[in-house]
C-alpha cells in the first residue's frame, strides 16, 4: 500500500543524497528490480554500485544517479523509512505504485505530482482515506496542501 503525508519538508527530513549515501549497500545494484528502476529512470546501465553507464554523465558510481532512482530504491530496500516523493519526477510515479504492491511504503508529498497510474491507489496517513486512481489522488493532495479546500 502507498502511505501519503502531505506537507513542507522540515530541515530535519534530511535530502535523499544524505539519506541514500548513509544507508545503501553495493549488494542493492545486484537486484534486478534496481537495474531496472535506474535504467527506467536515468535511462543508464548498472554494472555495478561503482559503474553505472550514464548517457549524459558518462561513467559514474550510484551517488550520482538521480534523486528519483534514490527514492525508488529507499522504497524498495528500506520499506519502512519513508522518503519524500517530491524529490521524485512523474516518470517513476509508476514504478512508486508498483513497489507499493510489493510492501507498505510511506512517501511525503510537498508538491502534487502531474501524473499517477489510473490504478493507483493510497492511503492519507492524516486520516485514513483511501483513494483510487490519478484524480482522486491529486485531489487528495491538493486539498491538503492548501488548507481549508477540502472536500
Amino acid at each position: 500500500m502507498l502511505n501519503i503525508i502531505v506537507g513542507e519538508q522540515d530541515i530535519n527530513d534530511g535530502g535523499i543524497n544524505s539519506i541514500f549515501r548513509a544507508n545503501y549497500e553495493d549488494v542493492w545494484f545486484d537486484d534486478p528490480f534496481v537495474k531496472r528502476i535506474v535504467m527506467e529512470i536515468d535511462e543508464s546501465e548498472v554494472v555495478s554500485a561503482n559503474l553505472i553507464i550514464s548517457p549524459v554523465l558518462g561513467a559514474i558510481s550510484s551517488e550520482r544517479i538521480s534523486g528519483g532512482s534514490k527514492v525508488l530504491i529507499m522504497l524498495l530496500k528500506e520499506p519502512e523509512t519513508p522518503q519524500w516523493g517530491s524529490s521524485c519526477g512523474d516518470n517513476c510515479m509508476d514504478l512508486m505504485l508498483e513497489i507499493s504492491k510489493l510492501h507498505d511504503v510511506t512517501v511525503k508529498f510537498s508538491h502534487c505530482p502531474g501524473y499517477f497510474p489510473e490504478d493507483a491507489e493510497a492511503r492519507f496517513l492524516d486520516n485514513g482515506e483511501l483513494v483510487f486512481g490519478c484524480a482522486a489522488l491529486q485531489l487528495g493532495i491538493i486539498n491538503r496542501l492548501r488548507p481549508g479546500t477540502r472536500g
